[in-house]
């Protein structure tokens, strides 16, 4: 029971800690070619970062939809600038 309570707890308080889904109005200003700390300013910290391991400077960030706005978004940065960026909506 003791090691199942942090367990929850971890649960529970990991859901609170999730950024903001990107309105649509930051979304549009987004454009390939944009450098990451733009991104950064306009859209906040991504909920997650996945980065390429083979080291190629690529990496995938996400912005996860909720029940308000039900709209993920990825932007995948090759070498800190946007290459691609897509929307997609949750079901």
């Amino acid at each position: 029971m003791k090691t199942l309570l942090p367990a929850l707890a971890g649960l529970l308080l990991s859901s609170c800690i999730l950024a903001d889904p990107l309105p649509f109005e930051q979304f549009m200003r987004l454009h390939r070619g944009m450098p990451a700390s733009e991104l950064q300013q306009l859209a906040g910290k991504p909920d997650y970062v996945r980065t390429d391991p083979a080291g190629s400077g690529d990496s995938q960030l996400f912005w996860l939809g909720d029940i308000d706005l039900p709209y993920t978004t990825v932007i995948t940065l090759h070498q800190g600038v946007i290459s691609d960026i897509q929307r997609n909506k949750r079901l």
